[in-house]
């Protein structure tokens, strides 16, 4: 896709369609995952100038890398998969498939997203499209601000005691299936998956099966998203350009 074309595929959006954004602002506040030496969300103020009604700010902003909603580049879980800079562009504004799962992640936290889900979801709306994400609403970002109901552990991720073996044992929340991402590779030629949950694998399955599949086959993932009630289960174009 050449930059006119992009251009013009963004005139069309601002246009003629409805835009939902589907990231949590990025603060003190923001969801991660917390591997040893992480860094919380933080921005503060090198140079301010406000003399003279003339205003200037810079700041400087540091931060963990998988922080807030965010965008998993293969390179992630595929040594040899691309980084973000290596994505086509093309990958970035695709064909949205939204399957809404909230009434069986209410009855089941641990709850995988399932081959038969998807394919109840081809029996009303057709055949995936071709390069399209995959998004599953669970409903979890109404979790968001909740630590313990977020991740099913209310342990304190930066208290110095902090255990990560522990609390990898007690998180729980739902994600997609191992079955779901091979079916994924297998049949369909897709850009990568979503969800609004901090992680494309379930909370109880710390082998991350999902995660290796997808990304070592550049397939990009995109966890703790918000608003997917406001996303139709078809017909909606997603646009997810990260920095590079």
């Amino acid at each position: 896709m050449n930059s006119s074309a992009f251009l013009a595929i963004l005139l069309i959006v601002r246009i003629q369609a409805t835009l939902v954004d589907l990231s949590h602002t990025l603060d003190e506040t923001a969801r991660n995952w917390p591997v040893p030496g992480f860094k919380r969300f933080n921005n503060s103020i090198l140079v301010v100038y406000d003399q003279d009604g003339a205003f200037y700010v810079s700041k400087d902003i540091e931060m963990t890398e998988h922080l807030g909603t965010h965008m998993d580049a293969p390179h992630h879980f595929g040594k040899t998969s691309w980084d973000l800079a290596s994505i086509p562009i093309e990958d970035f504004v695709v064909p949205i498939v939204k399957i809404n799962v909230k009434k069986k992640c209410a009855e089941n936290r641990d709850y995988a997203l399932t081959v038969q889900d998807l394919q109840d979801w081809e029996e009303k709306y057709g055949k995936v499209p071709d390069n399209a994400v995959v998004l599953m609403e669970t409903g979890w970002s109404e979790k968001y601000y909740d630590t313990e109901a977020y991740y099913g552990s209310g342990r304190d991720q930066k208290a110095e005691d902090f255990d990560l073996d522990a609390w990898t044992a007690e998180i729980h929340f739902p994600g997609f299936s191992a079955e779901l991402a091979a079916k994924f590779l297998a049949d369909y030629n897709i850009a990568g998956v979503g969800l609004d949950t901090p992680s494309l694998d379930t909370g109880s399955n710390s082998l991350f099966p999902v995660h290796f599949a997808l990304e070592a086959n550049n397939k990009y993932g995109l966890e703790n998203l918000c608003c997917l009630d406001k996303v139709p289960e078809s017909g909606a174009t997603m646009m997810a350009i990260p920095p590079k």
